[in-house]
C-alpha cells in the first residue's frame, strides 16, 4: 500500500485547518493509500520549532528493505493541500521530500493517479 504524509498550511488556520487536513486523509483513505497528518503527531502545546521536528522526523523515516538490499524511505510521496505554497512549514516539508527523492503532488493529483 502506498503511504502518503499530508502537508499543508496549519499556523494561523481556525483549529490548525484540522478539516482540511481530515478530509484530505478521508479521500485518500477511500482509494486505498495509507495517510499520515501532522495532527496525529505535533499537539497544541508544542512549539512551531518542535512541532516542525517531530513532522520531518516523521517524513524523513526509512527502513532497510530487503527486496532491494537498501535503505527505503517509510513514505512513497507528499500529498499537497492548496496554499501549501504560503506555508513555511509546508514548503519546508516539500523542500525535504523533494531532497530525500520522495514524490510530491497535490492531493488531488494523487486522488487522480489512484483512480
Amino acid at each position: 500500500m502506498t503511504r502518503l504524509y499530508v502537508s499543508g498550511p496549519v499556523t494561523g488556520i481556525e483549529a490548525d485547518n484540522y478539516e482540511a487536513f481530515d478530509d484530505a486523509a478521508f479521500y485518500l483513505r477511500g482509494v486505498r493509500y495509507e495517510v499520515t497528518i501532522p495532527h496525529e503527531l505535533v499537539f497544541p502545546s508544542m512549539s512551531h520549532e518542535v512541532a516542525m521536528a517531530a513532522c520531518i522526523h516523521q517524513l524523513t523515516r526509512s527502513f532497510w528493505d530487503d527486496y532491494s538490499g537498501g535503505k527505503k524511505t517509510y513514505y512513497d510521496g507528499l500529498a499537497l493541500l492548496p496554499g501549501w505554497e504560503q506555508s513555511e512549514g509546508a514548503r519546508l516539508e516539500t523542500a525535504v521530500a523533494e531532497a530525500c527523492g520522495i514524490p510530491c503532488k497535490t492531493v488531488d493529483e494523487w486522488l487522480e493517479v489512484a483512480r
